[in-house]
């Protein structure tokens, strides 16, 4: 059962995912492909997902550019919060370096496919129950890096700074795990 903003304190043991997207449409599609699975909120603006936004939010699904405030800003104010959930940015804008700042667990560009967005949440499921903190920013890094790859031949990623430093931090931290 999905629940609107409105029903936001629907009972379950399921996780909960925000769905949030100015395209009404768009985040209806991405809450009937996870219903079922999850408990679903949806949010049509930041502002609204900021107020569906509690504790028993476990994943958002962002998109990054909206009218009344970015998902970048959503986001910025869902972290300084103190919330801890998983964030997914699914948008139409092309990952840029900026992504490497971003408190974000994946980023993935639109048009989604159902096989993609499921995929991407279980993984992230998957991490959370066998992984401690320096193992989840150890994907997500490795995530961020994973998308800017897609987008942009390492060649030219390597000459700037920001993805060296994203190369660096991951080699670090993964060799402070393995230790």
């Amino acid at each position: 059962m999905a629940c609107g903003l409105e029903q936001a304190t629907c009972l379950s043991t399921q996780p909960t995912i925000l769905v949030v997207d100015d395209e009404r449409e768009l985040a209806d599609l991405y809450a009937m492909w996870v219903d079922g699975e999850y408990e679903v909120l949806t949010a049509y603006d930041g502002r609204s997902a900021l107020e569906a936004m509690g504790s028993a939010v476990d994943v958002v699904l962002l998109d990054r550019h909206m009218p009344d405030l970015t998902g970048d800003e959503v986001l910025e104010r869902i972290r300084a919060a103190g919330h801890d959930c998983w964030v997914i940015m699914a948008t139409a804008v092309d990952p840029g370096l900026d992504i490497v700042e971003l408190d974000i667990d994946d980023y993935v560009t639109k048009p989604v496919t159902r096989t993609q967005l499921t995929r991407i949440i279980k993984n992230l499921r998957v991490q959370a129950k066998f992984s401690n903190g320096g193992r989840r920013e150890l994907a997500a890094l490795s995530n961020k890096m994973e998308t800017l790859e897609d987008e942009q031949s390492v060649e030219e990623l390597e000459q700037t700074e920001a993805y060296r430093q994203l190369e660096s931090d991951l080699t670090v931290l993964s060799d402070s795990l393995v230790k």
